[in-house]
């Protein structure tokens, strides 16, 4: 199609959608294709048992949007499937609808890192469900969930898995069309295109791609960007309009992209979305066996225990704790590495952290007890009301937060509890705060009072 016609179709897509309810759009609308538009007239392939329905529902829309684009009044030719097999440079499948190549495609580099794949991500309870899906995509591109929206704070394999989605894709197809990039170098690639006036080459390579995977898409959600947001909306429903899959990361939800246009966010909730969130104690344990794999020493299970005990947010800590183990070892020539060796090694980068060693952690319980009206008493026992456990949760992620305190230690000041308990209490309240701002805003308030 021509840029014109892919505008044209795009908008009657989102007039549409604005019109009808989701199921309907979904089951009249998705299938349908436009082949061109040729003396105001839009051809139009549709399953015939759907046309009335376009007649009754969608001729406003079309008017529209033809005079939207092409100032004129556009009346429809609805085709269907025999008249298509009689249509010179048509065939079955998406590809009838595709634009005639006359000239084959330039190549494209995937920019994918050959080292990320499914089997060497670490999977746990907190990125099960990303996996998945990430695997049914790789297995069925275009057809099971897209777009593929995977966010989650940083170092938690948002990137590995965008990069394990490409290359399981290229191993089953090594002709798929595959690129990866991060929205801050589309952007960059955005802008160099509009300065040399080429913005056919970046549409041809953008547009044609059988999958596009985009890292950290909160890049894109700046007001001084629309001009790129424009471009991206457009290469999103080329895409999309095909059967291309897209997959996108973020470190939140589509609904908290605040400077995203909100036609985007829309698009970007059609598939699925999935969450990812930091590495349970067991986790980090199995990501630590795997990591040392690489390295040369030897690290007893008591080592791999304390290092997983030390950091808890993502994976990106535990990788540079075992480089900066390396380099401890290397220089004093050793290679088994104890938990003494490792606490040294590890003192510089845990002095970086932001925690505040010299609040007691019963001056934490004391405040939250006060705000949410409860006794540190009944924070440390076992009682499980609403409040309380949510003034025990709050105090143990605030323990973790403001304390160098081990998970272990954590626990023990509150009646005894195991670590996994401090940490799932960590990862809930740390959670919640990312969709609550009610309760971020407590938060902040208990930290003011203790601080």
């Amino acid at each position: 199609m021509t840029e014109n016609e892919t505008i044209f179709w795009n908008r009657i897509l989102e007039l549409a959608q604005s019109q009808l309810k989701q199921t309907t759009y979904e089951f009249f609308v998705l299938d349908a294709r436009l082949i061109k538009v040729e003396n105001n007239v839009a051809t139009i392939y549709l399953d015939p048992m759907k046309e009335l329905f376009w007649e009754k529902n969608l001729k406003d829309v079309i008017l529209t949007a033809g005079f939207e684009i092409f100032n004129a009044q556009i009346a429809v030719d609805y085709q269907f499937e025999d008249d298509l097999e009689m249509m010179p440079g048509t065939q079955e499948g998406s590809q009838a609808f595709s634009s005639q190549n006359i000239n084959p495609l330039p190549l494209v580099k995937s920019d994918l890192n050959p080292k990320y794949s499914f089997e060497n991500f670490i999977q746990g309870d907190e990125n099960r469900w990303a996996v998945a899906a990430s695997i049914a995509v790789a297995n069925t591109p275009g057809t099971t969930y897209n777009p593929l929206f995977i966010w989650g704070g940083p170092g938690l394999g948002k990137t590995h898995l965008l990069n394990a989605i490409g290359n399981s894709v290229l191993l089953d197809n090594p002709n798929a069309r595959v690129k990866y990039i991060t929205a801050e170098n589309f952007i960059n690639e955005f802008v160099i295109h509009i300065r040399l006036d080429t913005m056919d080459e970046l549409k041809e390579k953008f547009r044609n791609l059988d999958l596009l995977l985009i890292d950290d898409i909160q890049s894109l959600a700046k007001k001084t960007l629309l001009g790129t947001q424009e471009e991206f909306f457009n290469t999103f429903n080329a895409l999309h309009n095909n059967n291309k899959q897209i997959v996108l990361t973020s470190d939140r939800t589509p609904d908290h992209l605040n400077d995203l246009e909100q036609r985007l966010v829309t698009r970007f909730k059609w598939g699925l979305t999935v969450n990812i969130t930091p590495p349970d104690f067991e986790t980090r344990v199995a990501i630590l066996t795997n990591k040392i794999q690489e390295y040369s020493f030897t690290f007893p299970q008591d080592t791999i225990e304390y290092l997983a005990g030390q950091f808890d947010s993502n994976v990106r800590d535990l990788e540079g704790a075992l480089k900066d183990i390396s380099l401890v070892a290397n220089f004093k020539q050793i290679d088994r590495i104890t938990v003494d060796i490792a606490a040294e090694a590890i003192r510089a980068r845990k002095q970086d952290t932001p925690k505040m060693t010299i609040i007691p952690i019963e001056e934490i319980q004391t405040q939250v007890g006060k705000f949410y009206g409860v006794t540190v008493k009944e924070i440390k026992a076992t009682k499980r009301t609403q409040d309380i456990v949510l003034a025990r949760q709050v105090a143990m992620f605030l323990a973790r937060e403001m304390t160098d305190n081990s998970l272990p230690k954590i626990g023990k000041e509150f009646g005894g509890r195991d670590h996994s308990t401090v940490l799932h209490a960590y990862n809930k309240i740390k959670n919640m705060i990312v969709e609550d701002e009610s309760l971020r805003i407590e938060i902040e308030t208990i930290k003011n009072k203790i601080k």
